[in-house]
């Protein structure tokens, strides 16, 4: 028994050692890039897009006009967004970012529909266009921080500038603009399984519901990162991000509902 007891300690105290040497190298080990003040980042974005958007003018109540099926819209295209992070302290980091996307297509019409108080009729040649633009500003807090994991609280602040037009043969030009700032919280986690990969994703979410207004924004991301050949200064990414848009003014009955998500690859400068 005493024997047992012994060999029983031993174990334990071998594993403490393993532990604490694993421990040891893991702090010693730095991640890549983590020391540099500025990320100049690229991405090329590969997302499908499922969007309608309703427009009603005085008393004319406008239909559900859907970009792909009604409108005749491509809804999968490439976009480069760009990013500029600030590593501004230790736990600190602020980033602005740009996403310009434009959407259009051309159709005959083949059922009947009202946008902005004119009605569309079968057989009509329209053509449309849709501008989506996105300015995003965003503080990240580490509210953990270890050699090899970090946790951070996120708070964005994004300006968004969705314009919609549609253009008939007979009928002319009719356009619907929303413009509104949205605020997003959210979360997000880094590890890094070796010092020169990382694995992180986040999460951001907002949602409002008053009188005359409703918004909703999800936006949800995960990445693999690579900074090849001890370079502390590259990186190379490939993720998948998960967008949805949802604006609504109760009172018209204008809403755009805008839905995303697709693969992107991404090239980091870092300084």
């Amino acid at each position: 028994m005493k024997r047992r007891s012994a060999r029983e300690i031993c174990n334990v105290l071998a594993m403490l050692a393993i532990f604490i040497g694993l421990g040891n190298e893991m702090a010693q080990a730095s991640p890549r890039g983590e020391d540099m003040g500025i990320e100049l980042e690229i991405r090329a974005w590969m997302p499908t897009l499922s969007a309608s958007v309703q427009s009603s003018e005085t008393s004319t109540i406008g239909d559900e006009v859907d970009l792909e099926s009604t409108l005749g819209m491509k809804t999968r295209q490439n976009f480069f967004w760009p990013k500029a992070t600030l590593h501004f302290a230790d736990r600190h980091r602020l980033s602005v970012s740009y996403l310009n996307m434009r959407y259009s297509g051309d159709k005959i019409v083949t059922q009947p529909f009202t946008f902005g108080g004119t009605t569309f009729r079968a057989g009509e040649a329209i053509h449309s266009e849709v501008n989506f633009d996105e300015l995003a500003a965003e503080y990240q807090y580490d509210f953990l921080k270890f050699s090899r994991l970090a946790a951070s609280a996120n708070l964005q602040a994004r300006y968004l500038d969705i314009e919609a037009e549609v253009r008939g043969a007979t009928q002319g030009t009719r356009k619907e603009d929303f413009q509104v700032p949205v605020p997003t919280i959210g979360v997000g986690i880094r590890v890094w399984p070796v010092e020169w990969l990382k694995v992180d994703g986040d999460f951001n979410i907002f949602k409002l519901g008053i009188s005359a207004y409703e918004a909703e924004v999800i936006d949800s991301q995960a990445a693999l990162t690579f900074s090849p050949w001890a370079w502390d200064w590259f990186g190379l990414s490939v993720g998948y991000v998960y967008y949805r848009v949802l604006l609504q003014d109760t009172d018209s009955g204008d809403r755009a509902d805008w839905f995303q998500k697709g693969p992107y690859a991404a090239v980091t400068a870092r300084f």
